[in-house]
């Protein structure tokens, strides 16, 4: 389903997924025509935000800071100088990041602290504390998190607000190759985030996406989750079993030179079914065929949801961070089980300090 067309008629409601913190009303509205962004990230990256960003009318990109700086990234936008610039920049309201890792969480936790809200790029933390600890800190701050999760916008309004059954079972199956990379390293953020190899992109996007529709979690069993020699993420397999009565199996890997994206959630009066992008549900209409999912109109329609939160105090529909709970669950036990098998490790290699390693996104003015 397209984005703008998931939008329309979306009006929230309340969701057993995200207590206890769906009733928080911020209470501090932006009195401004346009919301200021800035973007924190991997110039490559940040071109995506951007792109999504021109199609946004309340919102208006103020800067970025670049790991890179001018990497991939077009137009006449500020480039600022150090975090501490962006920070002390008035006109910014939100502060957007483009990739994820420990770097992002501990500067959000910084930008809440200084009154901006912030949107998170995919899923913050492994840790449940840790999200926890961030969505506490935005209610305490009056700021909205919110998280750059677009399929969820790919949902039509009357799935989005649907309701399943006990009787509900849903399995996820992603294959997504990935060359070998050097053990304790990530191939896309150069860090010890081992786990962001074999729990893909699109895995942890559709997992979260099955956590919206069947609620909160009563256990997670995880088997299987091997790194085979010379990379750091191989495959795993894991039965959740939701507080209502729902059952999710799902099956991730990165070894298979096979590409899946798979999603199956079955009910005894309506089902959902992601394939490669395509959407089909099946009610009392009987089986509907629709749109693919576009990413960059998804996108868009979640900086859509963040502006209009940042605007009105209220918490974004479908992006807000404490949505993500459940899913979080999910990866803090593959993250245990990963810690505890051998050559898995949630360390940094030589033990290189988030600080140093990400120093750029800090400052980047000549010494």
């Amino acid at each position: 389903m397209r984005g703008s067309i998931a939008a329309h008629g979306d009006t929230g409601g309340l969701d057993p997924a995200v207590a206890p913190h769906q009733e928080v009303n911020y209470g501090r509205a932006v009195p401004v025509n346009r919301v200021g962004v800035a973007l924190v990230g991997p110039g490559g990256l940040n071109q995506r935000h951007v792109e999504a960003l021109a199609h946004v009318d309340a919102a208006e990109l103020r800067g970025t800071l670049q790991q890179n700086p001018g990497v991939g990234h077009s137009g006449p936008t500020a480039e600022y100088l150090s975090w501490e610039q962006l920070l002390s920049d008035t006109t910014v309201q939100l502060v957007s990041f483009s990739a994820p890792g420990s770097t992002q969480r501990r500067l959000a936790r910084q930008a809440l602290e200084a009154g901006k809200a912030v949107l998170l790029e995919g899923i913050a933390t492994h840790s449940t504390a840790e999200l926890d600890q961030l969505v506490a800190l935005s209610e305490r701050t009056g700021r909205p998190a919110g998280v750059m999760l677009p399929y969820r916008y790919g949902l039509p309004p009357d799935v989005w607000h649907g309701r399943w059954r006990s009787s509900a079972t849903a399995t996820v199956a992603v294959s997504r190759y990935r060359p070998p990379a050097p053990p304790g390293h990530c191939a896309q953020c150069g860090t010890a985030e081992a786990m962001s190899r074999i729990i893909t992109r699109p895995g942890t996007h559709y997992l979260d996406l099955v956590c919206q529709l069947l609620g909160p979690l009563a256990d997670v069993h995880v088997e299987g989750l091997q790194e085979p020699a010379g990379s750091t993420g191989g495959r795993v397999a894991g039965v959740v079993r939701f507080a209502a009565g729902g059952v999710l199996s799902f099956s991730l890997t990165c070894e298979s030179p096979t590409r899946i994206e798979r999603v199956a959630v079955l009910d005894v009066d309506q089902s959902l079914i992601i394939e490669d992008g395509r959407l089909v549900t099946d009610g009392a209409d009987g089986p509907v065929d629709r749109p693919a999912l576009h990413l960059p109109e998804l996108r868009t329609e979640v900086y859509r949801d963040m502006t209009e939160a940042v605007r009105t105090g209220r918490p974004p529909r479908r992006c807000r961070l404490s949505r993500t709970r459940a899913v979080t669950t999910i990866l803090e036990s593959m993250r245990r089980q990963f810690d505890s098998t051998a050559g898995g490790s949630s360390q940094r290699a030589g033990g290189i300090s988030p600080e140093e390693e990400h120093s750029q996104y800090v400052d980047r003015r000549p010494m």
